[in-house]
């Protein structure tokens, strides 16, 4: 009888959507961030409630703002005017879409256990994207025989994209713990460790406020 209230309690906690057949695709750990990376969710994707649908689709919406290619004169002078005519529009625009995808997958996780789940993986290859396009932003030509400046620039880089890592870094913990039950999701536990897993390493830099999204918090 109590193995059957543990059962009824945990499909209500997450939705009571009917289980989805068949094998379940893990995720893919090792590529680059986008939407395609996410494991299978053990329902299928009608079964979601209305706001975690548009959440998801906003989601696609980030990913397919694609990073502009930096000048093929990577003189200091064109990186700077690329920096500020070219990369900065699109870090706003982005940054725009991931906060508008957020505020639904944040509401979305407060309607049952599983849209958390999912939510903190969506949220985390948002925003790893950001930081693997900053991490990647090529030298000036002027640098290259100049070690030290060029590891200085770097550092400066890296600055830039530690807000977007700790974001990622925290979504996908948080999501990695949310995940470990029911079992039919335990596969999201093992993307989102996975992933975190693969993320930078941190250098001594306290990541955001504790609860600041709400697919971040745990639910005991």
């Amino acid at each position: 009888m109590r193995a059957s209230i543990v059962w009824v309690a945990l499909v209500t906690a997450c939705g009571g959507a009917q289980a989805r057949s068949g094998p379940l695709d893990p995720g893919q750990v090792d590529a680059s961030p986008s939407i395609e990376c996410l494991p299978d969710p053990d329902v299928e994707r009608d079964s979601l409630t209305r706001r975690m649908r548009f959440g998801w689709t906003l989601a696609e919406e980030s990913f397919s703002v694609p990073p502009p290619a930096p000048p093929s004169d990577r003189s200091a002078l064109n990186l700077e005017t690329w920096s500020e005519q070219v990369l900065s529009p699109w870090l706003e625009r982005k940054t725009h879409t991931i906060e508008a995808a957020r505020e639904e997958l944040d509401q979305a996780a407060e309607e049952n256990h599983r849209q958390r789940i999912m939510g903190g993986a969506i949220v985390g290859l948002m925003y790893e994207d950001v930081a693997r396009v900053l991490r990647n932003i090529p030298p000036p030509e002027e640098l290259h025989d100049e070690p030290e400046i060029q590891e200085l620039y770097q550092e400066i880089l890296q600055s830039q994209a530690r807000p977007f890592l700790e974001h990622a870094r925290r979504a996908y913990s948080a999501c990695a713990q949310n995940a470990v039950q029911p079992a039919s999701m335990r596969h999201w536990s093992r993307f989102c460790s996975g992933r975190e897993r693969n993320l930078p390493a941190r250098s001594g830099i306290t990541g955001p406020a504790s609860g600041e999204t709400e697919v971040e918090v745990i639910v005991d």
